[in-house]
């Protein structure tokens, strides 16, 4: 016979939410993410100054008839057109991880509440043994003082 009841709640299995993450991606998603995590680097932002320096020099200094001299329209239009086109492609890669970080917060969640419940049980479970034995100790403890 059990000192304490089993614990009636359902147990619950941690699974790993960056295959389950990854098996619900679609290839347009697995594309976002590959651009969004490739430009939120610190080599894009050098790229993207090596970039706009060269090109700044190269207008200025060494081209002799500059298609696109000072204040730089051209160089300003490509910057617009790269905006236009990364800024709703970051968007839609941030939601992707931020999808990701809600599975990874639930499944945290649920591990954690299992974990808790199973605590709970084994303190019951220690505090009928302690229980347990008190009295056993508390009845030989008697046995001896009427034996004595």
């Amino acid at each position: 016979m059990s000192l304490v009841e089993p614990p009636k709640h359902v147990r619950h299995k941690p699974v790993n939410t960056n295959e389950k993450h990854k098996s619900r991606l679609g290839a347009q998603d697995r594309i976002a993410l590959l651009v969004t995590t490739a430009i939120g680097t610190m080599y894009a932002v050098y790229l993207f100054a090596i970039f706009m320096a060269g090109w700044m020099l190269w207008q200025t200094y060494f081209n002799g008839s500059p298609f696109d001299p000072y204040p730089f329209a051209f160089l300003l239009f490509l910057g617009n057109i790269v905006q236009l086109l990364l800024m709703p492609l970051i968007m839609v890669g941030q939601n992707l991880q931020a999808r990701h970080s809600e599975l990874r917060a639930e499944e945290e969640f649920k591990t954690t509440n299992t974990s808790y419940h199973d605590i709970e049980h084994i303190l019951k479970h220690l505090d009928a043994q302690d229980e347990e034995l008190l009295k056993q100790t508390r009845l030989l403890e008697s046995l001896i003082k009427a034996s004595g």
